[in-house]
C-alpha cells in the first residue's frame, strides 16, 4: 500500500516538474491557436490525469462530453495539476449560438483557488477589475469581419460574455477570471460574428 501511494505522489510530482518546464497555463493565458500544439506537446504527462483527444497529427485537445450542455460542458481532472501555487482540478468547454446576436466559445480551466489568487499569481497579466472577487478580463482583442484571419486589434472598449452584445460584424477574443457558481473559471473567449473560417484557425478542436 505504502508502495502503491508513493508512485502516486512521483506520477504527481513529475507532471509538476515537467510543466514548470513547459507550463500549459502559459501558453493558454494567450487564448491563440498554439494552446492545441501545447496539449499536444505534454499529451503523455495528461493522460495520466485526463482523456486526450490528437487530431491534425500534432494537435491535441482535452474533450468534455457535450459543450452545448451546461450540465456536460466540463469535465474533472483524476487527480488535480499544479501551477505554481494553483490547483487545476478541470477543463471547461461552453459554446453558444445566439442567432443574431452572435456565435460565443469559452475554454479553459477550473481552478481550485480564491480568484484574487490566481490573479495575483498570473500578475504578469494585465487585468482588469469587471466585478470585485467576480469577474477580472485581460488581454482584449477585436476584429472586423473584413480583417484577416490572423488579424486582432486591441480592443480598449470591454465587452464580456453576453452581457453586453459585440458590434455587427465584429468578433472579440479576451481571457476571463470568473467566479461563476461553484466554479472558478480561467477562460479564453471568442464571440460575435465568428465565422466558420475563423473558428477552424482559433478554435481547431471544434471540427
Amino acid at each position: 500500500m505504502i508502495k502503491k501511494i508513493f508512485g502516486l505522489f512521483s506520477l504527481f510530482f513529475s507532471f509538476v516538474a515537467s510543466a514548470d518546464r513547459q507550463p500549459l497555463i502559459d501558453s493558454f493565458v494567450l487564448c491563440n491557436p498554439n494552446f492545441f500544439n501545447t496539449v499536444y506537446s505534454n499529451k503523455d504527462e495528461l493522460k495520466r490525469f485526463t482523456n486526450i483527444q490528437i487530431f491534425d497529427g500534432n494537435l491535441a485537445y482535452i474533450p468534455v462530453t457535450n459543450r452545448f450542455d451546461t450540465g456536460k460542458n466540463f469535465m474533472y481532472f483524476s487527480l488535480p495539476i499544479k501551477y505554481k501555487n494553483l490547483t487545476i482540478k478541470g477543463y471547461y468547454d461552453s459554446a453558444m449560438d445566439l442567432g443574431k446576436i452572435g456565435k460565443y466559445y469559452f475554454w479553459g480551466f477550473i481552478i481550485d483557488n480564491d480568484i484574487n489568487q490566481i490573479k495575483n499569481t498570473l500578475n504578469y497579466l494585465n487585468w482588469k477589475n469587471m466585478e470585485d472577487n467576480q469577474l477580472y478580463i485581460a488581454n482584449p482583442k477585436i476584429r472586423s469581419l473584413n480583417d484577416d484571419n490572423q488579424v486582432w486589434h486591441t480592443n480598449t472598449g470591454t465587452v464580456v460574455g453576453v452581457k453586453t452584445i459585440p458590434a455587427p460584424n465584429t468578433i472579440e477574443k479576451l481571457l476571463l477570471l470568473e467566479k461563476n457558481g461553484s466554479m472558478t473559471l480561467l477562460m479564453c473567449s471568442i464571440q460575435g460574428a465568428v465565422t466558420s473560417e475563423l473558428l477552424r484557425r482559433e478554435r481547431p478542436d471544434i471540427q
